[in-house]
């Protein structure tokens, strides 16, 4: 009874102890004391296990977690997967990372550590970016091998490195003098807890397009009771998204201005206001977009035929989208050129 009660509520308890380990480093953190395992950490892997060999392979190893890296996986995913959506899953789940990691690090604002490091490093040092980033970003991978791969060979051999080259770039991370061991554990954990929480919406993602069929065979009753869900609900939101992500063109090139806005974010270090002001600006054009995209189709349906104030109507919508767009063009201007400059 017990093992199955385990069991059933595994994730909660991997979320429950992730929790713990993070509220028990951060407090000691805002009280500003010393985290006993990073000194026993530190003097271990630090003074004496680096050598010239083993430092040339941790540099290798941690610029696998770096950005340039999964950018560049993010970038192939897109290009070469067949299932667009998968790669889209994988961007997005990079971006949301990125941002998680840089609102915490400027919360917290921890200092990186001093006199030992063999790397060149900026910015604050909890919770380790490449940590949260190499957990969040491959571990997904690692979800999406064990779930679509139906080669068992493939899909075991490939999540057994993935889940090796996940603490090692973590490990790189504290043999480089770039971070405490504190940092590295807390961005695993950190990301751990938001892999097991959006991994829920990912599998109803994913089962979407079987589920659809299954509406289209007739059971209509059964997909409009689901809808009432909670998770149905975003389920299907996240579906109109995509579909106006694959079929609208606009959409498309909203989307990429989006991911390259907020990658020069994180390059120039933008304030937080000016983070604020970006998000919302992407938020509100897409959102325009995608009702433009609606008005478009509920006209085409409404009106199959020529009619000039079918006309209007879809022009007016998309005349909204561009204002946004342009207002939105010039405050960019106003925030990246400066820094630029």
């Amino acid at each position: 009874m017990i093992e199955k009660t385990l069991k059933k509520n595994t994730k909660w308890i991997v979320i429950f102890i992730c929790v713990i380990i993070l509220l028990a480093i951060t407090e000691d953190l805002f009280e500003k004391e010393t985290v006993k395992l990073d000194l026993i950490v530190y003097k271990l892997v630090v003074l004496n296990l680096r050598t010239d060999t083993l430092t040339f392979i941790m540099k290798i190893i941690t610029n696998l977690g770096g950005a340039y890296v999964l950018i560049g996986i993010g970038i192939i995913s897109l290009l070469v997967l067949k299932n667009k959506r998968i790669g889209i899953l994988i961007n997005v789940n990079l971006i949301i990372t990125a941002f998680l990691n840089y609102i915490l690090k400027n919360i917290i604002q921890r200092p990186r550590p001093e006199g030992y490091r063999l790397i060149s490093e900026t910015g604050y040092s909890f919770p380790s970016g490449h940590s949260m980033a190499s957990m969040a970003f491959y571990g997904l991978i690692i979800y999406l091998i064990w779930k679509t791969v139906k080669n068992k060979k493939i899909k075991y051999i490939s999540c057994t490195l993935l889940g090796i080259l996940i603490p090692l770039i973590g490990f790189s991370r504290i043999y480089l003098g770039v971070h405490y061991a504190s940092d590295v554990i807390g961005g695993f954990a950190v990301s751990m807890v938001y892999l097991i929480l959006v991994t829920g919406f990912i599998k109803s993602f994913l089962q979407l397009k079987q589920e659809n069929k299954e509406f289209v065979e007739g059971e209509e009753q059964k997909m409009q009771s689901k809808r009432k869900k909670l998770k149905n609900s975003f389920k299907y939101a996240f579906a109109g998204i995509f579909t106006a992500l694959k079929k609208e063109q606009n959409m498309k090139i909203h989307f990429i201005i989006s991911i390259l806005v907020i990658l020069a974010g994180l390059i120039l270090k933008i304030s937080t206001t000016e983070w604020i002001i970006c998000l919302m600006l992407i938020g509100i054009v897409i959102s325009l977009e995608l009702v433009n995209t609606a008005i478009e189709q509920v006209v085409d349906i409404a009106m199959p035929e020529i009619n000039e104030k079918a006309k209007i109507a879809k022009d007016v919508a998309a005349g909204a989208v561009l204002v946004v767009a342009i207002i939105s063009a010039i405050v960019g201007l106003i925030i990246f050129i400066p820094k630029i400059i």
